[in-house]
C-alpha cells in the first residue's frame, strides 16, 4: 500500500465544459479511520454527467458550489484496508461516495458491500448501479413499459440509455435510440438490439426522427432536455409518457432551459414525470437480482470508457462533458 493518497482538487472556476486544467492532483497523508470506521482503497471511479452541475451547486445532491482546493464527490468501488468495525474485514469490496481520491474513510451507514463473485466489480457503477436503476426505475417503475410498446432513448449508447433500452427490449418492446456518431449508432443496433438509432448531429436530423418512426413513441426517455426533448416529442403519441432523468445539454451552461416551447407537450397531452434516482434506492437490491443475471449470461451488454490512473481524471472528466466519451465513464485507480 502507497503510504500517500492522490486527490484531484478544483484549481480554478469552471465556465462551460470543463478543462484537465481546471483540477490539479495532491498529495496527502492516508487518512487513518477513527471509531466504527473503515479506510477503502478505491479501486474504480465514477464519473456521471451530473457531477458537473454538482460541482456548480445546481444540483440535488448539492446546493453549495465546490471550491477551489476541495474534491469532487464521485462514487467508487474500493477494498477495504484497515477496518475499526466488526461488519467489515480487511479484503471486503465496498462502494460509497468516496471521491476524486485513491483512499478514503467512511462511516459504515455510508458503505455497501459489493461481491466481485457476482458481477465485474465495474459494473456496480454502470450498468448494475447508479445507471442502470436509473434505467429500471424510467422503465419498470415509472413509465411501466409493455409488450408491444415503442421506446425513444436519448443518449442511448451510454450507461442508462443503453439500459433503458435492454429493459424495454427484454419486456416485448421495441427500442429506438439517439446517439451522437454513427460508431455509437452501430453499437445501439448491433449490440444492445435496439430497433433504429439516429446521429443526431447528421445532416438530416431532426427530420430523420419522423421519417424513421413514421408511427411515433409510447415512451421517451430524456436524459438531455432542451432542443433535443422538442424534437422527441415531435414523434411522442398523443398521451405518450416522458421521463426525465438529466439535462446533459445544460450542465455546461451558466443559464438553464431559456426560450424552450413546451407547447408540443400539451399538444400531445404527455404525462411527463421527472425522475430522481435516489428515490428508488430501496429499490436497488430488487433492481440487481433482476439484472446481474442477465449480466452474467451475455444478455445485456455495455461498453466502458477507462482511463487509467487518478492524474487522469480531469482530462476524462472533460472528454466525458464534451461528448467524447463511448460508453460508462470509469477511472481505473488499482488493481482487484
Amino acid at each position: 500500500m502507497s503510504d500517500k493518497n492522490r486527490k484531484i482538487v478544483l484549481a480554478s472556476p469552471i465556465s462551460g465544459i470543463p478543462r484537465a486544467d481546471n483540477f490539479r492532483t495532491v498529495e496527502t497523508d492516508i487518512p487513518v479511520p477513527g471509531e466504527g470506521q473503515i479506510l477503502v482503497r478505491h479501486v474504480y471511479l465514477s464519473l456521471d454527467p451530473y457531477q458537473r452541475p454538482a460541482i456548480a451547486g445546481a444540483h440535488v445532491t448539492s446546493n453549495k458550489a465546490l471550491e477551489e482546493e476541495e474534491v469532487p464527490s464521485a462514487e467508487t468501488i474500493g477494498q477495504v484496508v484497515s477496518s475499526n468495525n466488526p461488519d467489515f474485514v480487511v479484503g471486503d469490496y465496498v462502494r460509497h461516495m468516496g471521491g476524486w481520491q485513491e483512499y478514503s474513510v467512511a462511516d459504515s451507514n455510508q458503505v455497501f458491500r459489493v461481491d466481485p463473485d457476482q458481477a465485474p466489480l465495474s459494473t456496480y457503477l454502470g450498468i448494475l448501479g447508479m445507471p442502470g436503476l436509473t434505467a429500471y426505475a424510467s422503465m419498470i417503475k415509472l413509465a411501466d413499459v409493455q409488450a408491444g410498446q415503442s421506446v425513444l432513448v436519448s443518449s442511448a449508447s451510454g450507461p442508462v440509455g443503453s439500459m433503458v433500452g435492454q429493459i424495454a427490449v427484454r419486456k416485448g418492446a421495441t427500442a429506438y435510440g439517439v446517439a451522437g456518431s454513427d460508431e455509437k449508432c452501430s453499437f445501439v443496433v448491433d449490440d444492445l438490439g435496439f430497433a433504429d438509432c439516429i446521429n443526431y448531429k447528421a445532416a438530416d436530423y431532426p427530420g430523420s426522427l419522423a421519417e424513421r418512426i413514421p408511427n411515433g413513441v409510447d415512451i421517451y426517455h430524456d436524459a438531455v432536455g432542451g432542443q433535443m426533448l422538442i424534437d422527441a416529442l415531435g414523434v411522442l403519441k398523443n398521451y405518450g409518457t416522458v421521463v426525465m432523468c438529466g439535462l446533459i445539454s445544460q450542465y455546461n451552461e451558466s443559464e438553464k432551459g431559456r426560450g424552450f416551447n413546451l407547447a408540443p407537450a400539451i399538444i400531445k397531452r404527455a404525462v411527463m414525470k421527472g425522475l430522481i434516482v435516489f428515490d428508488f434506492e430501496d429499490k436497488r437490491q430488487e433492481f440487481f437480482d433482476l439484472a446481474a443475471p442477465w449480466v452474467r449470461e451475455g444478455k445485456i451488454k455495455y461498453r466502458e470508457d477507462r482511463a487509467i490512473g487518478i492524474e487522469n481524471t480531469g482530462a476524462h472528466f472533460e472528454r466525458l462533458m464534451s461528448g467524447q466519451n463511448f460508453g460508462k465513464a470509469l477511472v481505473v485507480l488499482g488493481d482487484h
